[in-house]
């Protein structure tokens, strides 16, 4: 017998979320159908200062955001650090570093 019986596999596959999202993607021809809970954190792993509108736009959606920059070069993540944190005093908001490169970016109301 398996971690899960039948029973919760059948409720896991048929879970339909609360909220649906269209998120534009430059890297995809296509655009992407997101399905998100409204508390749901979103994460992301940013390669570039170019995805930060996409990182904002998000944390005003859903009130708070997760971003690895283990894999941005340091210039980039200092300009995004610094808006992020622009955007966080603007709106209340505050952040908190969790690892090396990981940051937790959330509105309080």
């Amino acid at each position: 017998m398996g971690l899960f019986s039948k029973k919760n596999e059948d409720q896991v596959l048929n879970y339909k979320p609360k909220k649906e999202v269209k998120e534009n993607n430059l890297n995809m021809a296509s655009e992407m159908v997101v399905e998100f809970d409204e508390n749901h954190v979103t994460h992301f792993f940013p390669h570039g200062y170019d995805e930060t509108k996409q990182i904002a736009d998000t944390l005003l959606r859903f009130k708070n955001v997760t971003v690895n920059l283990t894999d941005i070069e340091r210039k980039e993540k200092k300009r995004l650090i610094d808006f992020l944190t622009g955007v966080m005093y603007a709106l209340e908001g505050d952040y908190k570093k969790i690892d090396k490169g990981i940051y937790y970016f959330w509105i309080s109301n």
